[in-house]
């Protein structure tokens, strides 16, 4: 069905155009009612804005035929709209039954409910000289006392006691002057964040406001450029920064490819120099001499001058240092293996220096494990040094058996936190009913100041095959539940296991994580 006002193609149920709005049972004569009323509004709208420019003196009274935006005459007004016309029509003075808009100034009907010229809603502006309740004069309220409308203008409101509208109200301020600009800008940002040195640029700029305003008109001159100046600082000085840092790059360029040309033409010259000056072991001189050429374009050719020099740099220390100090020596020679694998002779004095080494400290450890002073930071050193012995020759039995029993001593010296300590010792397969299990004895100190409870379930033991046990439950450990701060408990575990233990972990909600490992 097509839409009587629009021509929009609805469908046959729809009761309003989709487009317009418009009502599908309105008749032809309904519609035509409806365009010739909306016609005339506009004619009077038209009419009132040309009749209130002629009464303000804006323009002189035309004696032309008006003439309509179409381009044709106005047509003679039939009947009906002449009446409608001559009802609506503007007197011309400003003290009729006419209303003056608050907000514009227009002159509109007594029962307009907006302006025709600004569309505001009179019902929610306060009028000038009224009662201050947003209220509307109109014919019908006596004494000039106005009714307040709802925003619509169709009903009365209900202003009984208590009863008070919100009008916003605009109340001008001065801003003139430099002191008022400031206060205009730290308004403009109080919700940003202005901390450091953004508060004290507003402070600043505050400060040059106000003794702008003091200043005479004659110096504004020069007080600007002092500005100006003073701004222009920050800027001058950061791109002098930058035009240092562009000539120095540039300087560094151009040094660079004058020490590329020179070494290129001069390489052998140079690099005889440096053998003879390394040869006759004046290493300052001749580490000068290869330093001027360090850099990077030049690294590649200057690596074997740069090895040939450290060798013999490092061969001249091997001959200060005793031949008693195994260790220190061992270092230097594998230094000068790694500087020239081809020599012999650093290989041959380097693996007499590393069995020299290994077995001063398996003769340290063992003096250690002998003594047998129950002392724990003793039995770590011992430790520590048969430690070395064994990485250097792994399948050595002496040292294997050495470093197992060193560590077997010092899993019985208590080790842990700050909360808890642990000692063990591993007494191999178990006896009778237990042969086929671990015995693994256990010590605990109580180190911290809080009273920590012990339980048999917090201990996991690792074997060698990568297998994580928990202990055989069945049996009694012996271990004392409640340990008061410095207390300590002892107790025997049993894992089901024949490999070989790894690692024993006790792990405590409150004291954490204690780990021994087993040689």
């Amino acid at each position: 069905m097509k839409c009587p006002v629009c021509g929009y193609l609805n469908d046959p149920e729809d009761a309003e155009c989709i487009a317009c709005g418009s009502d599908m049972a309105l008749s032809a004569e309904s519609i035509a009612i409806e365009q010739r009323r909306s016609e005339e509004a506009m004619e009077r709208y038209h009419l009132q804005q040309k009749e209130l420019r002629r009464e303000l003196g804006i323009d002189e009274p035309e004696e032309e035929p008006l003439v309509m935006a179409g381009g044709g005459e106005v047509p003679e007004p039939s009947e009906a709209s002449a009446v409608s016309l001559e009802m609506e029509s503007i007197p011309s003075d400003f003290h009729s039954d006419a209303f003056l808009c608050p907000q514009c100034g227009f002159r509109n009907d007594t029962e307009a409910l907006e302006c025709g010229r600004c569309g505001v809603i009179f019902s929610k502006l306060k009028r000038a000289g009224g009662n201050g309740n947003g209220a509307v004069a109109g014919p019908s309220s006596p004494a000039g006392r106005g009714v307040l409308l709802d925003d619509l203008g169709e009903s009365a409101l209900d202003t009984g006691t208590g009863y008070t509208p919100y009008v916003p109200e605009t109340k001008p301020e001065s801003w003139s002057g430099a002191k008022a600009t400031g206060q205009r800008v730290k308004e403009a940002w109080e919700d940003v964040d202005l901390s450091g040195r953004g508060e004290t640029a507003l402070k600043g700029l505050q400060g040059v406001g106000a003794r702008m305003k003091s200043v005479p008109p004659k110096w504004y001159g020069l007080a600007l450029g002092i500005v100006l100046l003073l701004v222009a600082l920050p800027f001058a000085w950061k791109g002098g920064l930058f035009l240092k840092t562009e000539w120095e790059q540039r300087s560094r360029l151009k040094l660079e490819a004058t020490l590329v040309d020179e070494f290129t033409r001069n390489h052998a010259a140079i690099g005889a120099e440096i053998r003879s000056l390394a040869d006759g072991k004046k290493f300052k001189e001749a580490r000068a001499a290869l330093d001027r050429f360090d850099i990077e374009p030049l690294q590649a050719k200057t690596e074997p001058l740069e090895r040939y020099l450290e060798e013999k740099e490092t061969y001249a220390r091997v001959l200060a240092v005793p031949a008693w100090k195994f260790e220190t020596n061992y270092t230097l020679f594998t230094r000068l293996v790694a500087l020239d694998p081809s020599s012999s002779f650093y290989k041959s004095k380097q693996d007499f220096y590393k069995k020299r080494f290994a077995g001063q400290c398996y003769d340290k450890a063992l003096r250690l494990y002998q003594g047998r002073k129950n002392d724990a930071a003793q039995s770590a050193k011992a430790v520590a040094l048969i430690d070395k012995a064994v990485g250097f020759y792994p399948q050595d039995r002496t040292f294997k058996e050495l470093r197992s029993k060193l560590i077997h001593a010092d899993l019985l010296y208590y080790k842990g936190n700050g909360s808890l300590q642990m000692a063990l010792r591993d007494e191999g397969r178990g006896k009778a009913i237990h042969a086929k299990q671990r015995k693994i004895t256990i010590w605990l100190r109580n180190t911290s100041d809080a009273t920590l409870y012990i339980n048999p379930d917090f201990f996991t033991l690792e074997t060698r095959n990568g297998k994580s046990l928990k202990y055989n439950n069945v049996m009694e450990t012996g271990f004392q539940g409640k340990l008061t701060p410095g207390a300590k408990t002892a107790g025997v575990l049993y894992f089901r296991t024949l490999a070989m233990p790894r690692a024993l972990t006790f792990e405590h909600l409150v004291a954490g994580t204690i780990q021994r490992e087993f040689p």
